[in-house]
């Protein structure tokens, strides 16, 4: 029996253990702040934790594989800073890990093509975080011997999560920036490709994760609102709008992304190839 320790259980790792459990040769637990959330993990089947707060020496002694999703903190993951305090032998166990990362770390391309042979080049401080955290988890995979495999995800969307969510919410903001591109990735693709790189043994290093078909975010939520049958949004200009820093920073890159290695090395073809096909199984879930 296998069993998953997923640092940080939200949305991407929570898709993700539920796809491993199909099978029954899963035990999961999984880490999370919310008392709340460690109840609904549980419903589910998933062995919660209060973490950071509560040791996780059981767990690190039967695990066999990580999924990290917790993203560092001014610089710092508290993950690997737990984990160098452990002896190592804590984790004798352990098989595989597995990172969630984002192509933010890419930079900006001016809307040009990235592909996992770009050389890293963050301009947003969430982007050289997790260049210093991937290069922090590929020393400690390579001190215990085991596959690390880097995700570097796109936009996640999926149920409950991303402008199908936001529209029925009446969020009808739409930033208009005409040279901005960025990929997206479905959750239930997310699931599937780390369902895949994990019973895949030669598999290890960076992948992309994402759709064939970056778009404009204004174009992606206009096609959100013609699903549901709605007014499309009115436009404010980027320069015009009033945003967050986080969201300022995401308006800050265009890139389109490549997804090769998923298909050659993992041989996995994509249930959403574009966000088209993930917003349509959306509205019909809503019928």
């Amino acid at each position: 029996m296998n069993h998953m320790l997923c640092f940080g259980c939200g949305y991407s790792s929570t898709q993700t253990a539920k796809e491993l459990l199909k099978s029954g040769k899963w035990t999961i637990t999984g880490t999370t702040r919310s008392q709340d959330t460690s109840n609904t993990l549980e419903k589910i089947g998933i062995g919660a934790r209060l973490w950071p707060g509560t040791p996780l020496d059981d767990e690190l002694e039967l695990t066999t594989h990580w999924l990290i999703s917790i993203p560092p903190k001014q610089g710092k993951d508290i993950v690997i800073e737990y984990l160098n305090q452990q002896p190592d032998d804590q984790y004798a166990n352990l098989q595989w890990i597995g990172y969630f990362s984002t192509t933010a770390v890419y930079g900006d391309h001016a809307g040009n093509w990235v592909d996992e042979s770009t050389p890293v080049n963050p301009i947003t401080l969430r982007g050289k975080y997790r260049v210093i955290a991937e290069d922090a988890w590929k020393k400690l995979a390579a001190r215990r011997g085991v596959p690390l495999c880097i995700f570097r995800l796109a936009g996640i969307y999926g149920p409950g999560r991303g402008p199908m969510e936001q529209l029925r919410k009446g969020n009808r903001r739409k930033i208009l920036k005409p040279d901005q591109y960025f990929n997206r990735i479905h959750v239930e693709d997310i699931a599937g490709i780390v369902h895949k790189a994990i019973h895949t043994p030669t598999a290890s290093g960076i992948f992309n994760l994402c759709d064939n078909l970056p778009e404009r975010a204004d174009k992606v939520i206009d096609y959100a609102a013609d699903l549901l049958e709605i007014p499309r949004p009115t436009s404010t200009n980027f320069e015009d709008a009033e945003l967050s820093e986080m969201a300022r920073s995401f308006y800050s890159e265009s890139k389109r992304v490549r997804n090769q290695k998923i298909r050659t090395v993992l041989g996995y073809d994509l249930k959403h190839p574009n966000y088209k096909s993930g917003l349509k199984m959306q509205v019909q879930s809503l019928n």
